[in-house]
This record gives C-alpha cells, structure tokens and sequence, in this order.
C-alpha cells in the first residue's frame, strides 16, 4: 500500500484524468456538509451524485463491533477492486490482503478527533473516503469513491486543500 495522501480538498489538476470525478465528489460532500462537521448521514441524497454512483462504495458502521460494512459497490468500483467487496469488513482485513487499504481508509475517516475526508492510494487505485454521521459526530457511514491511478504511474500526488479543508474552515 502506498502512503496515505493528504486530507482535505484538491486542487484543480492534481487528479489524473482518471480520477478528475473525484474532485466533483468532494464539492458535493462540501455542499451537503453545508458548514456542519459532517454531513448528516440520514440527508445522504444520491441523486446529488447519481452519475458517480457506478463509482461509488457504502458502507455502514457496526453498533457492535465499530466496524465499517461495506452495503453497496457500484459497477465499476467492483470492475476496479480484485475482489466482491459487499458484505466484507475490510477493517479486519489481514496486511497484504487486496482490500485491506480500504479497511484502513475506513478507519482513517472516522478518528475520535475532528472527522474529515481522507485519501488513500494503493498500487494503481486512489480512494476517497467521506464521512456521514448524526447530530453527535460520530461517523456512521463512509461513503468512498474508487478510481484508477495511471499505470507506471508510483508517484503520490500530495492533494492539497483549495477552500475548506474537510475540517469545517480553511487551513
């Protein structure tokens, strides 16, 4: 797995072509966020997004264990990853396994202290993963887009903030 990446926003051209619909994702979050730490998880509106759903993975969090379900895979977000993601808890994914950065990226997102996004790289996929919770902030559903990252490509891209940082202002 390759370093995690910067949080917060991107820049305008940091994202390989790839993965540019990455950076419409965050504006929408921004929007639904609406100045609040997270954006609330019962006012998730997919239509916001329903041209990147294909794209896009869900999961929930465990009341039990904490843990992050992974409910929804799109198309080509399965098409991209090696393996069936809906149903596993990639949190309890062994080092080394295929889908254990996204485990980690699961569990990056929704630290105690101020929740915010976060991006992830492994070998020639890039993730974003976006916290959703409830009035008291704690994380109950991360929402994560998958895309390529060009081939030869082992450059991380640092994604720097543009506006809000993901942490409820401007860095």
């Amino acid at each position: 797995m390759e370093a995690a990446m910067d949080d917060g926003g991107t820049a305008c051209g940091d994202l390989p072509e790839t993965a540019g619909w990455l950076e419409r994702l965050v504006a929408v979050w921004q929007d639904q966020r609406a100045g609040a730490v997270l954006p609330d998880a019962h006012e998730l509106f997919l239509a916001d997004m329903a041209e990147m759903i294909p794209n896009l993975l869900l999961a929930y969090r465990d009341e039990e264990t904490d843990e992050f379900e992974i409910e929804f895979a799109g198309a080509a977000a399965r098409a991209l990853l090696p393996m069936e993601p809906v149903g596993l808890v990639p949190e309890r994914c062994p080092d080394g396994h295929p889908l254990a950065w996204l485990g980690t990226g699961f569990a990056r997102v929704r630290r105690p202290a101020v929740p915010g996004l976060i991006w992830m790289r492994a070998e020639a996929l890039v993730g974003l993963f976006l916290p959703y919770g409830g009035f008291d902030g704690r994380v109950t559903l991360v929402l994560a887009g998958i895309a390529r990252w060009p081939a030869g490509d082992a450059t991380v891209v640092p994604l720097r903030p543009t506006g809000g940082s993901g942490r409820g202002g401007n860095r």
